[in-house]
């Protein structure tokens, strides 16, 4: 569904496609990586719903919005197509993050290239997960330690109150594009607006994170697991994604007053919901 053309799109564009975009034997939530997710704060990964002060929190709260080309520097010598579409790629990626944040055009500069760089390894280390190629996989270990430094150096510039977003923005390659896809099926009957659009990702994100967390747990992915286990781990998972789903619309309905709106967004994500569950069926019963 929403994964499949998010994987055509990112093609057209020249994009690398990331391993959390397909499903070569492997879920597209539970594709990025051997670890799971950082945690949030305590205050938005409680129990019971996120409140609204926390999801605020995420992604410099009471900023007005700016330009997306803030996110990163200047390209006047990026003559290539692939690396034009792969900064764009970055910058709508982080847009959230960094619209209007009142930072001085040195930090954006430097957030922008770290950014970019950052980008770019972990796009290397996700091919180099799927790549037979023994040399691609021996570079992983020092290809991670490269990408927690540069997620450090992004700390270091980001302010307090937008680490947290950072965190969950940055494994958000597959929500972002269905909040984009939702939101273009209905600008003609429902335009979502853009502080819409930021509290839906963030609110999904936040359970979305959740989820990872009980599915890496679960060991639902771990190819050691006899096919008695591995269906035992899926009814642990469907419950968890299904308390996922629901508890996300809940959280978010309160973003939404247009109902309209809301019911084209529960549909939305019903359809992926059915989707995604039916693959992770798949896998359990090795089908």
């Amino acid at each position: 569904m929403a994964v499949t053309r998010a994987m055509n799109l990112m093609s057209a564009r020249g994009v690398i496609i990331p391993a959390a975009l397909t499903f070569a034997g492997v879920l597209w939530w539970a594709g990025r990586g051997i670890s799971v997710a950082p945690e949030l704060p305590e205050s938005t990964a409680s129990s019971g719903a996120a409140p609204v002060a926390a999801l605020e929190s995420l992604g410099s709260t009471g900023r007005e919005h700016g330009s997306v080309d803030e996110t990163l520097p200047a390209g006047s010598d990026l003559e290539d197509t692939s690396e034009t579409s792969f900064q764009d790629y970055v910058s709508g990626k982080y847009r959230f993050l960094f619209k209007g944040s009142g930072l001085s055009p040195e930090v954006i500069a430097a957030l922008g290239k770290t950014l970019l760089e950052r980008e770019r390894i972990a796009v290397a280390i996700n091919t180099a997960r799927q790549s037979s190629d023994p040399w691609a996989k021996e570079a992983i270990p020092r290809q991670e330690a490269e990408l927690e430094a540069l997620d450090r150096k992004v700390g270091t510039l980001l302010p307090p109150g937008d680490l947290a977003a950072f965190d969950v923005l940055k494994d958000s390659d597959v929500e972002q594009f269905q909040l984009d896809d939702f939101a273009g099926g209905a600008s003609n009957v429902a335009p979502v607006s853009e502080a819409d659009k930021k509290a839906i990702l963030y609110t999904k994100l936040v359970y979305r994170q959740r989820f990872r967390q009980v599915l890496a747990d679960s060991r639902f992915m771990r190819e050691d697991h006899d096919a008695a286990e591995r269906k035992l781990a899926f009814a642990d998972v469907r419950r968890a994604l299904e308390a996922s789903r629901d508890s996300y619309l809940q959280e978010v309905r309160q973003y939404l007053y247009d109902d309209e709106q809301f019911a084209l967004l529960r549909n939305y994500e019903t359809t992926e919901f059915n989707d995604e569950l039916e693959k992770l069926r798949r896998m359990a019963y090795g089908e």
